[in-house]
């Protein structure tokens, strides 16, 4: 029997944002290297103003080949951890306690109120509690 997440399969909910979460992560790899890749190139521009062009094009390791080689092994990793998640969900069976989440938000709240009240005492919140967000 499968479990349901209102009206979503709970394991495929849960696979869709881990995978969403990897996905995020190699996109910030690739935005990384982007940037390593525009510090090279301005290194490599105050480098020109002083040697000749061709020693400029014989440190150049940091070319179109090496950026796009560097990109397809990070979306590469980041495919395969993807698939490696969905063969290792398929042997699961997944299940949420309710009473465990239930005490979770009890917990989350008591802990959100505990810090306001305190922040209250300072004068932040004019005598309001804040709860997730909104003024009390």
């Amino acid at each position: 029997m499968k479990r349901k997440f209102g009206d979503i399969d709970l394991k495929e909910y849960v696979l869709f944002h881990i995978q969403r979460n990897i996905t995020n992560l190699y996109k910030r790899y690739i935005v990384i290297t982007e940037d390593l890749r525009g510090e090279h190139k301005t290194m490599l521009a105050k480098v020109a103003k002083e040697n000749t062009s061709e020693f400029v094009e014989n440190i150049d390791y940091f070319d179109d080949r090496k950026y796009t080689y560097i990109r397809k092994k990070i979306l590469d990793a980041g495919n395969e951890v993807c698939r490696d998640l969905e063969r290792h969900f398929e042997l699961l069976e997944l299940e949420l306690d309710s009473e465990e989440i239930g005490n979770l938000k009890k917990f989350k709240l008591s802990e959100v109120a505990r810090y306001t009240k305190s922040m209250r005492l300072e004068g932040d919140l004019h005598g309001k509690q804040k709860i997730k967000g909104k003024l009390i």
